[in-house]
């Protein structure tokens, strides 16, 4: 009869049980940023005025547009949002809810650019929490 034998290093397994959650932080935290990053750059983005506008834009709604991560671990929640302090109308213009008809087609709403994204921001954890894993 054939014999096989397994050893475990438990000094090995036990370290790594022990900085995992500080590794899964990292990569949750790390993909999080990088999918924020994306959104935010994307949602700051300006169509082409239409044509025959005179209207001179103050870039006030690009402005409005930030990103903030908070929780830690598998409770991290990434946010972009437009303030509205800043730029009341923000809304009307990039929220697929009450997008006014005259920008829709035209602006990116929140709303498309997270569906759009998705397999990148997909891609996003998945490459950071590999990455983690296999250190």
């Amino acid at each position: 009869m054939s014999e096989i034998t397994v050893e475990i290093d438990a000094a090995a397994a036990i370290d790594m049980l022990r900085t995992m959650p500080d590794r899964i932080d990292r990569a949750m935290r790390g993909a999080m940023t990088d999918s924020t990053v994306l959104l935010l750059r994307e949602m700051k983005q300006y169509p082409a005025p239409p044509d025959g506008s005179t209207y001179t834009r103050t870039g006030t709604l690009g402005k409005s547009w930030s990103k903030r991560i908070e929780g830690r671990g598998m409770e991290i929640t990434g946010i972009v949002g437009s303030n509205g302090n800043i730029a009341p109308y923000n809304r009307y213009v990039q929220d697929a809810e009450y997008q006014a008809r005259i920008h829709q087609g035209r602006w990116t709403t929140i709303q498309e650019a997270a569906e759009r994204n998705r397999d990148t921001i997909e891609g996003f954890f998945e490459s950071r929490i590999r990455a983690e894993l296999n250190r």
